[in-house]
This record gives structure tokens, sequence and C-alpha cells, in this order.
């Protein structure tokens, strides 16, 4: 009779693990509102917006910080672009390419590179890159999300999830703090 329980609980804590669905709540998109930082450039009147960073880890023990950023030159013309800093021990592994959507961006930009101090487990590596977006891609993904894959050269592959709430708040920052 144990057994069978035993069976049955555990039966339901793997279900309810196997669940991959990001789920966000609304103050979320209200936080990121209010997170995004604005600067101003007062010789070119240009403003850059900064979403608050995503902070994750993967099974790679990469430590994954990511975040949208926004350019708006005076005129009026926006640019949007995803901010990733990995950071990762061993050796370099050489970030080279993404995937937004399961399709190749064009727009992928390693940024630096920088490599830190080393301890037993190894030396601390970053690597800074930009995939430049569309508002049109933004807007698309509103309702929930979009994820970017960036691959290195070495095969480790890193997924980064952009939430639904997340691009919500920030866009909202975005048309309202000017």
């Amino acid at each position: 009779m144990y057994r069978i329980i035993f069976v049955f609980i555990a039966a339901l804590g793997l279900a309810s693990c196997s669940n991959t669905e990001k789920k966000i709540n609304a103050q979320e998109s209200y936080d990121v509102y209010i997170s995004t930082i604005e600067n101003r450039n007062p010789q070119t009147n240009e403003i850059a917006f900064v979403g608050p960073s995503i902070n994750t880890m993967d099974q790679n023990n990469t430590f994954e910080r990511y975040s949208l950023r926004t350019d708006q030159a005076q005129g009026g013309v926006k640019t949007y672009e995803l901010l990733a800093l990995l950071t990762y021990y061993s050796n370099w592994r050489y970030y080279d390419s993404a995937t937004l959507e399961n399709t190749p961006t064009t727009t992928f930009k390693v940024i630096s590179r920088e490599a830190g101090t080393c301890q037993e487990q190894g030396c601390v590596f970053k690597e800074l890159m930009s995939i430049k977006l569309t508002d049109d891609f933004l807007h698309q993904h509103i309702d929930h999300g979009f994820q970017i894959s960036i691959s290195s050269k070495t095969g480790v592959k890193s997924d980064l999830f952009v939430p639904a709430q997340y691009i919500k708040g920030f866009l909202k920052a975005v048309d309202s703090k000017k």
C-alpha cells in the first residue's frame, strides 16, 4: 500500500517538474517598466534605454546575464538589441553565432572577451555579445516571449528566454519615458 502511495506521489512530483512553460505574473511587467534605465546624452540628444538584467545558470554552468537595450536617435528612430554576457570556467568557448526562433541571425556580434582570475576550478571567462532586434519582432513576441540560442566554436550552446512580461514592461518604458 505504501509503495503505491509513494509511486503516486513521485509521479505527481515528476509531472510537475516536467512542465517547462515559463509563467510570469503581471507584476513583473511593472517591475521591468520601473527598472528600465533611461540615459540621455545632452550633446547629441540621443536616449538609451536599458532593461533590467535577467540572470540564469544553464546546464553547462554558464552564468547568463542578458537584457534588452534601445537607442533612440534625435529624430526618434529606435534600434533594439539583446545584450548577453556569458560567464563560465575552464577554456575559451568563442561564441560565434546565434539563432533567433530557430532562424540563424545575421546581426550577432561579439563586443568583448575577457579572461579573469584563475582558481582551482579554472579561469573565469566572459563574453559579451549583441543581437540586433527589430521593433516589429518585439511586438510580434509581446504575448509569448522569445528564445535565442547562442552557439560557440567548441559546441557549447546557451538558450536565453525573454519572457512576454519583460518585453511588455520594457516597451512600455521605452514608449513612455521620453
